[in-house]
């Protein structure tokens, strides 16, 4: 534990549509200021999906003066980074993007997709088969159609290690954010010429890559002017938002999982071998085994298109309060970026189903919280053919604060469920700079601190109506997918 009593750890989150900053006090394990701020995506009928980076930069300068003015004068003891995955930022001799970042919600490179499948090493090289949310076919794409502008890249730079480098000057990446671009040999823990030159790039395109625990730098000065850092405060490399994710849920062992339900949802469990089953592998951030996960692309962007597209900016949770458990028949699809559970489809769309004259705003409401809540059901059992089914599922994310959620996730999984109020990629984060700056001896350690609320289920008439409605939302997926 740090020597200095008061001292505090920041963790900042780069997620997909803002973000997030907290100041945890590592001896109470407490969350003692948080700030978030949203910054927006380009997108068009193509499938792009693209953010400038200028803007993260920008809300996190903003996010840490503000944490940094509730923290007052207590020190900072160390700063994590995490941010969103598989994302594709190519930078110049100058490090000026040639294009805007490609999120993993970009679509354009279906067809670069459907062919790199076919090319074996990936998975047995990367880890992973190939979808589009990965880095290496976005590249691909990338190679194919604007290769002038290739050329003029140096770097290829995650989205956490754009702040790591605004903050220290130095220019790294970690082995969780390495193996999720899927140009990263597992076995030898280096950037993998094959797979850099199957999709028609450079492997010196490659950052160098430290443990997630590792110190990247220090702030220097004109960093602390931006963001009110202290100069000279250790930043640790930190980790791709999904393993930042399962350290920021106390989830160190096979008994747990953790259902991380934001823009998008993960599920993750702790293996002990690279098998991600029917789901996707990834790195532990605490070096220790692997993490298997599985995911739904649009779980809080499902919700957050329903508010605006369908219930004109009410809040769904108030709008579904009037329905029925099991929306009395109508089935929501939630797969607007493709599908992962229960089966892999780019192209699937979301859907509602069984739509007839009886349903109004109230079940359109409900069936979009419970069409997530059976996805992320789906997502769990995936996970649980790789790790063992769990004892505990550890809920994290915006979409959790929903009670039906929660509900209709309860009443179709045989677990227990427990609620980490500051859980998520911004509390790992700030765990991972505990660990590296040793203020923490290790992740259970600080796992140790973390608080939960026990989630329990609705009554058993409405357990049945939610096992019945998901039994309906599993025979639409097996109908259309």
């Amino acid at each position: 534990m740090t020597d200095v009593p008061d001292a505090v750890l920041m963790g900042i989150d780069v997620g997909t549509t803002g973000v997030k900053v907290i100041g945890l006090d590592p001896r109470s394990g407490a969350v003692v200021a948080a700030s978030a701020r949203e910054y927006p995506s380009s997108t068009d009928a193509d499938g792009a999906h693209e953010q400038n980076p200028a803007a993260w930069w920008e809300a996190v300068c903003g996010c840490t003066r503000r944490v940094m003015e509730s923290v007052a004068d207590r020190p900072v003891a160390g700063v994590g980074l995490s941010g969103h995955m598989h994302s594709l930022l190519l930078l110049d001799e100058h490090d000026q993007p040639v294009l805007p970042a490609l999120t993993w919600a970009d679509r354009r490179a279906s067809d670069d997709t459907a062919r790199l499948a076919q090319d074996a090493r990936f998975r047995k090289v990367g880890g992973n088969q190939v979808v589009n949310a990965f880095t290496a076919p976005k590249l691909a794409w990338v190679a194919r159609t604007r290769p002038e502008v290739l050329a003029r890249a140096t770097r290829l730079v995650l989205t956490k290690d754009v702040i790591g480098h605004r903050l220290t000057g130095t220019w790294a990446t970690d082995e969780t954010d390495a193996l999720g671009t899927l140009l990263y040999d597992l076995s030898e823990g280096a950037w993998s010429a094959d797979l850099f030159a199957a999709v028609g790039a450079s492997p010196l395109l490659g950052l160098p890559v430290l443990s997630s625990t590792s110190l990247r730098g220090v702030v220097h000065a004109g960093a602390a002017a931006a963001t009110g850092l202290p100069e000279g405060t250790p930043v640790v490399a930190g980790a791709g938002d999904v393993a930042a994710s399962v350290v920021g849920a106390g989830v160190a062992d096979r008994s747990r999982m953790v259902l991380n339900a934001g823009t998008a949802a993960q599920v993750m469990g702790v293996s002990t071998t690279p098998d991600p089953g029917s789901g996707f592998l990834f790195g532990s951030a605490t070096g220790e085994g692997f993490v298997a996960m599985t995911s739904l692309y649009a779980a809080g962007a499902s919700v957050r298109w329903a508010e605006r597209s369908v219930l004109g900016g009410t809040d769904i949770n108030e709008a579904a309060s009037a329905a029925n458990a099991g929306s009395d028949g109508l089935t929501y699809l939630p797969f607007m970026f493709g599908s992962t559970v229960p089966r892999k489809k780019d192209m699937a769309r979301a859907a509602f189903l069984g739509q007839t004259e009886r349903h109004g705003r109230a079940e359109l409401a409900a069936s979009v919280l419970e069409g997530i809540a059976f996805a992320c059901a789906d997502a769990i059992d995936a996970v649980a053919a790789a790790t063992g089914s769990p004892d505990v599922v550890h809920l994290v994310g915006g979409v959790t604060r929903s009670e039906r959620w929660r509900h209709a996730l309860a009443s179709v999984i045989d677990a227990r469920f427990e609620l980490v109020p500051d859980g998520g990629s911004a509390l790992g984060a700030a765990v991972l700079a505990g660990i590296g700056t040793g203020a923490y001896g290790s992740a259970a350690d600080a796992a140790d601190a973390i608080s939960t609320v026990s989630v329990g289920r609705p009554e058993p008439e409405q357990v049945l109506a939610y096992r019945q409605a998901r039994d309906r939302y599993r025979a639409w997926c097996e109908r259309l997918l």
